[in-house]
């Protein structure tokens, strides 16, 4: 329960407590001291009145000129209720003198008789009704002796009335300046402790709705102004931190994990709100070329300034992400076909103009476009605008093409493609065979190779679409040998360093030849590095370890095992399987990769027995 109060009202209450405590002492001590005040002005009028009595008794020594001075006190004042002298008479106390005559001669109430005999002054305070009293007593002096005592009563309801109205003027003056006290230190503590504080957890409401922040600024005091100041630098911290977590540092765009994010939210906001939205994925064309031929640094320039087009020319509203490599998606809610068309239309017409300063590498972009949830659902929204987009690059790139379009695109397209398929593979085999025709020895090798390295890599649990790409690499690892001479193809006895020089050059001749072909790029590295090796003694770039492609390994050794198997123009005669198998095995961590040798050997026997 104490703990849903607010804090202002338990600081106030807390001071509440304190005020009403102070001034309950403050009221108590002021009555006490009134009191006390009255009571020693009560003990100087008895001592007055008893030293004139006991003044006129010694010089009388009667007991009538006391009564006398009994009935001049009462009649002066008016407060006096009564007065009486008790005398200690042979052992009994006797009231010898009153204001009340009928009293004169009885006998000393048994309640005031130890006071009679004390001889002390004594004071007492008497109610009755509404009535307030004291009586007070004093000892009759004769010859330095008490002889007995003088009793006064007074009415002392005037001064209790004081008491009692001075007491309440104290508490309503009390109560006033404690409400005072309790405004003026509410406003206080509203504008220095509740005020600042309502701010910074405004502030902290704000961080945790996702809200945008904006710096707290309070005038408190410098404990409060030190926790605003530390909460300002944590959430910029954070907020700096969580901004580069989701931001790509080449390109300033946000990054692939940030855009699946908000593709999710985007798309759940648009199914709620029962409307549209487009995704565009862009991709720039022929990036691999450039950045062979221009280097990875131009390469990065171009897709900073790729970046900086886009989103220079997308909607506010829009978000603009780094998906991949050359790769960057647009996220456009609540756009529809149109809409998203122009805008991709626009982009491609912009990195269009400005990829034309470059005659040799121009560049452009390839776009897909996708429209949620008209052209596919949550699942599949990225998959169909990443489809939509090598659809618009098989059609000739920089183009924007539309998903709708695809299933007639596809089927439109399909006979086509097969004839390209066969084109290829009429075009590998092609290749191989002109290898064949300059190096007589060679045969069927690149066969051989190509059917080995396939059950190697399958063997060892790769995908169809990597055994594949490994088989087709095999067939096609030695076409750069076309541009060796002849007779160095064909000498028979070692080569000269200058010939073998030459010779080392083919895996860099046959990347060369293939890379015109966009559907054999996959296979180029294996191609590229089938002669590296893992101690890094290889050619051509001197690749070591895993540096070395997997499939460009896999060929390294069933190259070397068909060979060493077949008669060559240095080596009439071909090593015996075994006799191979032990030079695989001794070169396992230097020439070859131990894990793919060790597989081969394992397969050996069943793929030998399926030739």
């Amino acid at each position: 329960m104490v703990n849903k109060i607010r804090l202002q009202t338990k600081i106030i209450l807390l001071f509440s407590v304190v005020i009403l405590i102070t001034m309950s002492i403050a009221i108590v001590f002021n009555t006490y001291t009134f009191s006390e005040a009255l009571r020693q002005t009560y003990v100087s009028q008895l001592k007055g009145i008893t030293t004139t009595i006991n003044g006129g008794y010694e010089e009388s020594r009667s007991i009538d000129n006391v009564q006398q001075i009994f009935d001049y006190i009462k009649h002066r004042e008016h407060n006096v209720l009564q007065l009486n002298l008790h005398v200690d008479e042979g052992g009994e106390e006797l009231i010898k003198a009153s204001t009340d005559r009928t009293l004169i001669d009885s006998q000393t109430p048994e309640i005031l008789i130890p006071a009679v005999i004390s001889g002390k002054t004594m004071i007492s305070h008497l109610g009755e009704n509404k009535e307030q009293r004291v009586r007070m007593i004093a000892p009759l002096i004769e010859d330095g002796k008490s002889i007995g005592a003088i009793e006064l009563l007074l009415d002392t309801s005037k001064e209790a009335a004081i008491i009692q109205q001075r007491t309440k003027s104290v508490a309503i003056f009390g109560i006033g300046i404690a409400l005072l006290l309790l405004i003026v230190l509410g406003i206080i503590i509203r504008r220095l402790l509740v005020v600042p504080l309502m701010k910074i957890r405004e502030a902290a409401v704000s961080i945790q709705s996702g809200g945008a922040y904006k710096a707290v600024e309070v005038n408190a005091s410098q404990e409060i102004n030190e926790v605003a100041i530390a909460l300002n630098e944590l959430v910029f911290n954070l907020e700096d931190r969580y901004l580069k977590s989701i931001t790509d540092p080449l390109t300033g765009t946000f990054n692939s994990a940030y855009f699946r994010q908000k593709l999710t939210d985007e798309m759940k906001q648009t199914r709620e709100a029962n409307s549209s939205m487009a995704l565009l994925f862009c991709d720039v064309d022929n990036f691999k070329k450039l950045n062979d031929f221009e280097g990875h640094i131009y390469g990065d320039k171009v897709l900073n300034k790729i970046a900086q087009i886009v989103k220079e020319h997308v909607r506010q509203e829009d978000i603009v992400c780094r998906y991949g490599g050359e790769e960057f998606v647009v996220i456009m809610p609540g756009a529809n076909r149109e809409t998203a068309l122009k805008v991709a239309e626009k982009l491609r017409q912009v990195v269009a103009i400005h990829g034309n300063e470059n005659m040799l590498t121009p560049i452009t972009v390839s776009i897909g476009v996708a429209i949620f949830p008209v052209d596919t659902d949550e699942e599949n929204l990225t998959h169909v605008a990443d489809q939509a987009m090598y659809m618009a690059k098989s059609l000739g790139k920089n183009q924007v093409f539309l998903a709708s379009n695809l299933q007639s695109t596809k089927k439109r397209d399909y006979a086509r493609n097969v004839n390209e398929q066969k084109w290829i593979l009429d075009t590998i085999i092609s290749l191989t065979k002109a290898v064949e025709l300059k190096d007589s020895y060679t045969h069927s090798h690149s066969e051989m190779v190509s059917k080995y390295a396939g059950s190697v890599a399958s063997s060892m649990g790769l995908s169809d679409e990597t055994v594949h790409r490994i088989s087709i690499a095999g067939l096609l690892h030695d076409v750069g040998k076309i541009g060796i001479p002849d007779d160095i193809l064909n000498k028979e006895g070692h080569l000269t360093d200058e010939e073998y020089e030459m010779m080392k050059a083919h895996p860099v001749l046959g990347y060369n030849i293939l890379a015109s072909v966009d559907e054999l790029k996959d296979t180029l590295p294996y191609v590229l590095h089938h002669h590296e090796r893992p101690d890094g003694k290889g050619y051509p770039h001197g690749l070591e370890g895993h540096d070395i492609p997997l499939g460009a390994r896999i060929i390294a050794v069933v190259d070397a095992y068909h060979s060493m198997t077949s008669a060559r123009p240095y080596r009439k005669k071909p090593l015996t399987i075994e006799l191979a198998k032990e030079q695989l095995i001794i070169g396992k961590g230097t020439q070859f990769d131990e894990k793919v040798v060790d597989q081969f050997i394992s397969i050996l026997d069943e793929v030998n027995y399926s030739k």
